[in-house]
């Protein structure tokens, strides 16, 4: 009885070998794929709140901007894009920078200036470094009160 049963583990090729071994590579192929989709997860999140930072940075530059051109005591009066900075800095958003172009324009030479004064205003909010830099673009119109 010995003898046969020491034969048939001599006459095994292996066979079991083969299939550890094709286990291996399919969970190793697979794990693989996971890390890159966790990845492009992490890329996509980081872009995703680095443009939401953007967003809300350009948004503020333009409310900076806006309470510079019309001052809180004085609702009627709209000032000129001299008193708008280029660069403004922002104490919440760490990372991120704001610039804000300011373009005026006149409709018409009548008499009343102030109601055919438009000013545009270009705020743009760039956060991030690198490779994962983000910029958003706000744009607003204003144009003067008449009374």
């Amino acid at each position: 009885m010995r003898r046969n049963c020491s034969r048939s583990l001599l006459n095994q090729t292996g066979s079991a070998l083969v299939v550890v071994i094709f286990i291996i590579t399919v969970i190793a192929m697979m794990a693989a794929a996971m890390i890159k989709i966790n990845t492009s997860q992490t890329v996509t999140t980081t872009q995703e709140i680095l443009g939401t930072r953007a967003w809300f940075a350009a948004h503020s530059g333009i409310e900076i901007s806006l309470n510079k051109l019309f001052p809180i005591g004085d609702p009627n009066q709209m000032l000129t894009c001299d008193v708008i900075s280029h660069q403004i800095p922002l104490v919440d958003f760490d990372g991120c920078k704001v610039s804000v172009e300011c373009d005026e324009f006149v409709a018409n030479d009548d008499a009343a200036v102030d109601a055919k004064r438009r000013i545009q205003l270009r705020s743009t909010g760039r956060c991030g470094s690198g490779q994962y830099q983000v910029a958003r673009q706000q744009q607003v119109w204003v144009k003067g009160l008449v009374q």
